[in-house]
């Protein structure tokens, strides 16, 4: 992973996230997705969040956790390092 100062790629872009009373850097997406199931379409909206790894195992940002982004509270369902590892989206459900 890089040794260098990672928060610069998403100070432009941070809703601000808040975990146990410590702030971290968070870049929110809500993407729309659309499911077939036996002929029936389902739209859905699903959350997720681009963070910095190393502040994500630094904060405990692991699988049911409840976090909250922009204000409003999610629980974690999973989060993945993307790349490098140096960056991990995780998605969330609304709570």
């Amino acid at each position: 992973m890089f040794e260098e100062d990672l928060s610069a790629f998403l100070e432009d872009f941070n809703v601000g996230g808040l975990v146990d009373g410590q702030p971290f850097l968070a870049v929110r997406d809500m993407p729309d997705e659309i499911r077939a199931m036996a002929g029936i379409n389902s739209q859905s909206t699903y959350y997720e969040i681009l963070i910095i790894t190393a502040e994500a195992e630094r904060l405990g940002i692991v699988n049911g956790k409840l976090i909250s982004v922009g204000g409003v509270s999610y629980r974690v369902r999973d989060r993945l390092m993307i790349d490098d590892g140096a960056f991990s989206l995780a998605s969330l459900t609304k709570v």
